[in-house]
């Protein structure tokens, strides 16, 4: 029963969240803002920034960790023994 009523309150808040917010915020841009160019240039020039981010993440190699996994898991280590 509780849980019903912290949906209805999260369910309810949010409705009157997106109410005002909508309300408060100006008018969205029209069809001809939206594609003029300036605006186009700037979303060009930021896909362009996004993909050479990407691909500059992808080219550097992740780092090796030193730790090996089974003492990271909580496993005993594994004993060595020496050969006579």
């Amino acid at each position: 029963m509780t849980a019903l009523a912290v949906i209805a309150a999260l369910v309810t808040s949010l409705c009157i969240g997106y109410h005002f917010g909508r309300r408060a915020g100006s008018t969205p841009p029209t069809w001809r803002q939206r594609t003029s160019r300036v605006a186009l240039g700037k979303r060009a020039i930021s896909l362009a920034l996004l993909m050479t981010a990407r691909r500059m993440q992808r080219s550097v190699p992740a780092p090796r960790t030193l730790v090996p996994l089974l003492l990271l898991r909580g496993a005993p280590p594994r004993r060595r023994f020496r050969r006579i």
